[in-house]
């Protein structure tokens, strides 16, 4: 027998969207707790068609959530709507396979159908945004972060770069958690100020204000950390934490703050706000450097540097720079 796909033959099977509306209906009973919700990821991040399911699902979810009343019918007014409408959207997809509505939808173009927004900074440059519950977010130089806000949650997916998030507490019964996706687990906040950070080997978080929980995509229970606090994570542990650093996120405010580091990381660090390739000679990576440095004006950071330490800057371009001994 062949299985009904989702969205014309491109999405997951009928199978696996029941999968995604039992693990829907599981957490919308308010029985959910931390176990039942790391479980969820963990089965949402074992196949791409689980995510694709799971995201098809929570886009009807909207739709029936933004029927008009007249459409919405009698039966989800009233005490019984939640459940009503539960039971609604598991008798439609159940009945379609979760094929016909979710196919056509995405024929039409159905606003409720659009997976989230993208928004992304590029090299040098920086942006703030405020999201639909009044959280607020800035994206640091080369960024790349997807919102996506449901009936079940506020989540960011973050792809590349840095992000410095100060929740905004939701005025309901229940509020919906509010997560940081990225490609080696989540971070649920919990009411905080916290910098989310992606690089090649790991995701670090440090924590300003209230907590968080860490949870690894193959780890079975979340790491909390709390304020004053920083820690990375692959997709397997969460490293030991340390101090945050308080100045980690002075480039929201356009500056670069470091105290006693080696050069050699100095432009790592700096290269980031930089289109081009910072070079630093091995025979120089090992001096210190302290100070506030404006990121808008690499080039005059680059030029104090030779005022400062026993080393020339060299721009064999305009994107090819090189420090070396004086």
């Amino acid at each position: 027998m062949t299985r009904a796909k989702v969205g014309g033959g491109a999405g997951p099977d009928a199978a696996v969207v029941e999968q995604a509306v039992a693990w829907l209906v599981t957490l919308w009973s308010g029985d959910a707790g931390q176990e039942e919700r790391a479980a969820c990821e963990r089965w949402r991040r074992a196949d791409p068609t689980h995510e694709a399911a799971w995201q098809h699902v929570q886009a009807l979810d909207r739709h029936f959530s933004t029927l008009p009343p007249e459409l919405a019918g009698p039966a989800l007014r009233g005490g019984a709507r939640l459940r009503q409408r539960r039971r609604a959207l598991r008798y439609t997809l159940m009945l379609a396979g979760g094929a016909g509505v979710l196919a056509l939808a995405a024929r039409e173009g159905a606003p409720w159908f659009r997976q989230g927004t993208e928004y992304r900074v590029a090299t040098s440059e920086s942006r703030a945004i405020v999201l639909d519950d009044g959280s607020r977010v800035a994206m640091n130089t080369a960024t790349e972060l997807e919102v996506r806000f449901t009936a079940l949650e506020r989540r960011l997916v973050l792809r590349a770069g840095e992000v410095f998030i100060a929740t905004h507490p939701e005025a309901r019964p229940s509020p919906r958690p509010f997560l940081v996706e990225t490609p080696r687990g989540t971070v649920q906040a919990l009411g905080t100020r916290f910098l989310v950070r992606e690089s090649r080997s790991h995701s670090r978080v440090a924590v300003y204000e209230g907590a968080v929980a860490i949870q690894p995509s193959r780890a079975v229970r979340p790491t909390r950390l709390d304020a004053g606090r920083q820690a990375s994570f692959t997709s397997d542990v969460v490293a030991d934490a340390t101090a945050a650093n308080p100045d980690a996120y002075a480039w929201t405010h356009g500056q670069l703050i470091v105290e006693r580091m080696r050069l050699g990381d100095f432009l790592k660090e700096l290269g980031r706000y930089r289109a081009g390739w910072v070079r630093c000679d091995p025979a120089v990576r090992n001096l210190l450097v302290s100070g506030v440095f404006p990121l808008p004006d690499t080039t005059r950071v680059l030029n104090a540097l030779e005022h400062s330490l026993p080393v020339r800057v060299h721009y064999w371009s305009r994107y090819w720079v090189s420090v070396v001994p004086a």
